[in-house]
């Protein structure tokens, strides 16, 4: 067992006689556009597992916006503001799942949205779990738009659960979509390392495959503009 499960271990045993805690709102986190952020987590049952997502908000006025996280996603929730771009700034939001040596982690990002809800402009699912790594990077080449770039272990045959693993790269970048007239983050490419990284010794996954992610992004984006160049009507 290594330090990380121990230690999350040793948080799910010491909800093992408390029951139920209250819901807890997170304070002093950094503003979006002017406007107070808070982080709202859910209860724990029995076993220290949350017992509903977690829950953040963009305080008023005009009026409070929130996203909530989806079913068991309670866990650690944070919140960062990324300028994806000039004039587009976000939320960046994670929240785990329950687990004691393996979980989940959900990240969204959003902006201010119409009514109640914060519109999410990741429509691809980035979700991965605790033995991932996750960057976004400024690559003028690919995109004017910062990119978020994801790195989560695939389990192989004889490999113990925290050892080397190769790992899924995925690269979401910001495009513009006819349906909903507003530029987006999609998934753009996504591949399996040749080689294994062990990520407890240290080891910057996404450092080692930088020159892989964007010479694949690089040739994505010019047979996108080579398709357009073809449909475009002349």
């Amino acid at each position: 067992m290594t330090a990380k499960s121990i230690i999350f271990a040793a948080f799910l045993f010491s909800g093992l006689t408390a029951g139920a805690q209250p819901a807890v709102v997170s304070r002093n986190l950094p503003k979006f556009v002017g406007r107070e952020i808070t982080i709202t987590e859910p209860e724990r049952g029995d076993y220290g597992f949350p017992t509903g997502p977690a829950t953040v908000c963009v305080q008023g006025p005009p009026q409070r916006q929130c996203y909530t996280a989806p079913k068991d996603f309670g866990n650690s929730p944070t919140a960062t503001v990324v300028q994806l771009k000039k004039g587009l700034p976000a939320i960046f939001f994670s929240a785990a799942s329950g687990g004691v040596s393996g979980w989940m982690i959900h990240f969204a990002l959003l902006r201010l949205g119409t009514g109640k809800d914060l519109d999410d402009l990741l429509l691809s699912d980035a979700d991965v779990s605790n033995q991932s790594q996750h960057a976004f990077w400024n690559e003028p080449t690919v995109s004017d738009a910062r990119i978020l770039v994801t790195a989560d272990y695939i389990w192989g045959p004889d490999e113990a659960h925290y050892a080397a693993h190769r790992y899924i790269v995925s690269s979401y970048v910001c495009k513009p979509s006819s349906l909903s007239g507003d530029p987006r983050y999609y998934i753009d490419d996504r591949y399996m390392t040749v080689n294994k990284y062990d990520l407890d010794a240290g080891v910057d996954i996404l450092a080692a495959e930088k020159q892989e992610i964007l010479a694949r992004l690089r040739r994505a984006k010019a047979a996108a503009e080579a398709e357009a160049r073809q449909q475009a009507p002349r």
